[in-house]
């Protein structure tokens, strides 16, 4: 089941989509942000092996966060061919993999991923300081969930403000220039 979350701001959509237990306890806490909630429209929507509805501007370019876990649990070749589609369009697309099992299927989607999202992140095993690994899950699942947040953030921060400052060249160029 994916969980689908799209995030509008200044004329410019965000969508955050997670597949499986922790990727959706991560999803939860990113909406929870304050980063996501001032000045934003936020429309969530649980997918069972469908696509997102698709928006009415087909042109817009849009930037995707998919966070999934239990990888090898889900059939990701429908969420492949929506990406496939959107990058194809001039969207981004970033995929961040918290691998729950090492076996050949999770191997599979892990390819299908790569071939299909600009970026794919796995992450595993942290180490904190003198590369000690820790040991307790729930320490590496708070680091994640972290993480994840952190970077959510980093990525609507560009999109909304990239687009943002696109705009505005776009405008300035339209204007003479004299020396």
């Amino acid at each position: 089941m994916l969980h689908f979350s799209k995030i509008s701001t200044q004329g410019k959509d965000f969508n955050l989509i997670a597949s499986g237990a922790l990727a959706f306890k991560i999803h939860n806490k990113i909406l929870k942000d304050d980063c996501f909630q001032q000045g934003t429209k936020i429309t969530r929507n649980m997918l069972l092996g469908s696509v997102p509805a698709r928006s009415t501007n087909t042109e817009q370019k849009k930037v995707f966060f998919v966070i999934i876990s239990d990888l090898d649990k889900m059939n990701i070749e429908s969420l492949c061919q929506m990406i496939r589609a959107e990058r194809a369009k001039g969207s981004y697309a970033v995929c961040q993999v918290i691998p729950m099992y090492y076996n050949e299927p999770s191997f599979k989607a892990l390819k299908m991923l790569r071939q299909n999202f600009d970026e794919v992140m796995e992450l595993s095993k942290f180490n904190l300081g003198s590369s000690k690994a820790l040991i307790s899950p729930e320490q590496q699942h708070c680091i994640i969930t972290d993480y994840s947040v952190s970077m959510a953030r980093i990525m609507y921060h560009v999109c909304v403000n990239d687009f943002a400052s696109h705009q505005k060249q776009e405008a300035r160029v339209a204007e003479p220039v004299y020396a």
